[in-house]
């Protein structure tokens, strides 16, 4: 069996062309992305505070929320119709 018969067509139309990717949008794509990164990051120094091999301090905790809290709210508004 090919790859082209595995692979099945786009059917319909995508969001840009239907009107749904406005700024708004994008700025609340940016804003998840970022919020997110700094989740991950701020994670990772709270994993090497809670193991020992950095010193843990109640910010990166802190950012850890804050970032996820900021990264799901906006991946829902995102998402909203």
């Amino acid at each position: 069996m090919a790859l082209d018969e595995l692979q099945k067509p786009n059917i319909g139309k995508p969001e840009f062309a239907t009107g749904r990717s406005t700024g708004e949008r994008k700025m609340w794509a940016i804003v998840t992305t970022v919020a997110f990164a700094i989740f991950w990051f701020a994670g990772l120094f709270l994993a090497a505070g809670l193991f020992g091999q950095q010193t843990l301090n109640w910010t990166t905790a802190v950012l850890a929320a804050i970032g996820l809290v900021v990264g799901l709210y906006a991946r829902r508004k995102v998402d909203a119709d």
